[in-house]
Formats: C-alpha cells, sequence, structure tokens
C-alpha cells in the first residue's frame, strides 16, 4: 500500500476507534443511569475498545508496550462507570474519590504515550484527556439530572474533541515512523 493510503488509512482507523469509544461510552452512561437490561452487554462491547486500539498500535509498537495502554484505557473506562454508578447511588464522597483516581489514570496515560512515543507531548495528551474526562463527566451530569439537551449538546462537543484525539494519535505514529508512510 502507498504511503498516503496507509497515512489515510491510520487516520480513518484512529478516527473510527474513538468515535466508538465516545459512542459506546455514552450508550453505557445512558444504560447505567436508566438501569436497562442490557447495561452489560453495552459494557462489554466498551471494554472492547482499548483492544482496538491496540490493534493498531502493534502495528508500530512492542507487545509490552501496546498492552500497557490496553491496560490504561481499559482502567479509563471501567472508572468512568464507577463513577456514572457512584453518582447514580447520590455516593458523593466515592464520586470525588473515584474522580481523582480518574484524573491520575489521564496522566499515566499522558506519561506511558510520551514516553513511548517522542511526538506524543505529555502535557498535550494530558490536556486532551483532561477536557474528554471534564465532557464525559458533564455529559453523565447533564443525563443524571434529566437534561437531555444538554447531554445532547455536550456530546457533539464530545464527539468534536475525539476527532481532534483521534488525528493526534495518527500524526504521531505518523512522524515517529515515516518511513512506513513514504
Amino acid at each position: 500500500m502507498q504511503g498516503y493510503l496507509r497515512q489515510a488509512k491510520l487516520f480513518g482507523d484512529w478516527r473510527r476507534v474513538w468515535s466508538q469509544h465516545v459512542w459506546w461510552t455514552r450508550e453505557v452512561i445512558q444504560s447505567i443511569i436508566a438501569g436497562l437490561p442490557g447495561t452489560q452487554n453495552s459494557v462489554n462491547k466498551l471494554l472492547q475498545n482499548p483492544y482496538e486500539m491496540g490493534a493498531i498500535w502493534a502495528e508500530y509498537w512492542s507487545d509490552a508496550s501496546v498492552k500497557r495502554m490496553e491496560a490504561l484505557f481499559t482502567t479509563h473506562l471501567k472508572m468512568g462507570g464507577d463513577i456514572v454508578t457512584a453518582a447514580k447511588a447520590g455516593n458523593t464522597q466515592q464520586v470525588t474519590e473515584l474522580t481523582r483516581q480518574w484524573y491520575q489514570n489521564a496522566d499515566d496515560i499522558a506519561r506511558a504515550l510520551s514516553q513511548i512515543n517522542p511526538h506524543y507531548d505529555m502535557a498535550e495528551v494530558q490536556r486532551m484527556m483532561y477536557e474528554h474526562l471534564r465532557l464525559t463527566g458533564l455529559e453523565a451530569n447533564y443525563i443524571l439530572g434529566g437534561q437531555f439537551d444538554n447531554g445532547i449538546a455536550t456530546f457533539d462537543q464530545i464527539q468534536a474533541e475525539a476527532e481532534d484525539m483521534a488525528d493526534y494519535f495518527a500524526k504521531g505514529l505518523v512522524a515517529q515512523f515515516p518511513d512506513k508512510f513514504r
């Protein structure tokens, strides 16, 4: 495959994976809050997302690096579900502690990515992850409070931010492995 086609595929793959990440996160948030019977099915689908990310990274990075990122993103997703569950139960102390841990996980993701790929700036990845968490938390609060129009508007912001993250991740791989894209 020619370099420009490989690059276009990489950008498309990252946009698909991040789009799935935020879409299934929204599905899980709504399912937990509504107490839907298919909640675990949605959770299971969402938890496939880190392995979809890993499949992209596996073309470039070592197995150990890929497994590290899969584990960090799996933790990211599980923590998000735990926060929504605690918020639904009205356990503000648990929400506060889990949210603190969620941001620590974002720091861990930013650190790990910047160690694996010098084109992933730790501060920039951290900024993007923090914005992702902030918007996701805001969306969950709107849904929990029955402010569905606000939740939808926030999801539009989440989707746009996810596309930016996808492009950033793709650009970083192109910069790290330019020979693969010639």
